[in-house]
């Protein structure tokens, strides 16, 4: 079983790495290899973490490295004080061991208790069953249709919006 824990701003190296990983197995991430090349490094994922009203990283280690993550992050005005927005992936050779549960009951505790978050959001692709039904386990519903979500390789792929009240 994967320890679950906050991340700090020295597992932002990890992190990279993780998202690297994550991102050449499965394109039903919200980023690239290439994007996180870009867009990304480890200093901004330790500066993202500096904030904690507004992100929080959670990960899931396995022999050292993080084999799961999950971020909740929420704007930083008033009006969306109560609501957060929250991604997950797990590293392709841990996928059916539990660990995205995990991650989901540690994300939503914690959201409720620090944040008094009332509610959570996530957007998922369409086709992308086996996260729509996680979802379904800890409550998520559908609340809408997303027509275009992404373009990936330059097709569009439309998604879900799904939402928990906590």
């Amino acid at each position: 079983m994967a320890k679950i824990q906050i991340a700090e701003p020295k597992d932002a190296d990890l992190i990279y790495r993780h998202m690297m990983t994550v991102s050449g197995q499965t394109n039903n991430l919200s980023y690239s290899q290439r994007d996180i090349r870009k867009y990304l490094d480890e200093i901004k994922i330790s500066d993202k973490m500096k904030d904690p009203d507004t992100a929080v990283f959670f990960v899931a280690f396995e022999k050292g490295e993080i084999v799961g993550l999950a971020e909740l992050s929420r704007r930083p005005l008033p009006r969306y004080e109560y609501r957060a927005d929250l991604m997950v992936s797990v590293d392709q050779d841990y996928w059916s061991q539990g660990i995205g549960s995990q991650l989901m009951r540690k994300v939503i505790t914690w959201a409720k208790k620090n944040w008094q978050v009332h509610g959570l959001y996530l957007d998922v692709i369409s086709g992308n069953l086996h996260a729509i039904d996680l979802y379904k386990k800890f409550g998520f519903k559908i609340v809408g249709d997303i027509p275009l979500l992404m373009t990936i390789s330059g097709q569009d792929v439309a998604g879900k919006l799904m939402y928990k009240e906590i």
